[in-house]
């Protein structure tokens, strides 16, 4: 009974490696390719700086493969998160917009609409606000 769950586990270790190899061949190539020349340098001592300096071009190369690999989803979702951000904006700035489009000035302060009124009245206003002190 032992025996035939350590085969089970050891074929479905192998199933599994095998499917994993078949559904990313390209970061198999890239595993070989790295192990292969890590074998040159470490193992053999044939020409290290070379085979060191193919290898780093091997792994620049898996990087730039990945991020292509994910391009889309990383263009994706920055596409919704930005339209999350205007949307909230929008939301967050409708009365302001409603309110100028009535022809009104917001306040900030307060939160409230108000008439549009000219400089000249603004000074009247804090001329009479003065006086009243």
């Amino acid at each position: 009974m032992a025996e035939e769950n350590k085969n089970e586990k050891k074929r479905s270790r192998g199933v599994r490696l095998l499917a994993l190899m078949l559904t990313s061949p390209v970061n198999t190539l890239f595993i070989l390719a790295l192990a292969y020349y890590a074998f040159q340098i470490y193992v053999l001592n044939n020409s290290p700086l070379l085979n060191k300096a193919i290898m780093l071009g091997i792994a620049c190369l898996w990087i730039l493969w990945f991020a292509a690999k994910n391009l889309i989803k990383l263009l994706l979702l920055l596409i919704l998160a930005g339209t999350a951000v205007y949307g909230y904006y929008g939301y967050a700035t409708r009365d302001a917009r409603k309110c100028e489009e009535n022809g009104g000035v917001w306040n900030k302060e307060s939160k409230t609409c108000e008439e549009k009124t000219g400089w000249l009245l603004e000074i009247q206003k804090l001329v009479e606000q003065y006086l009243k002190k």
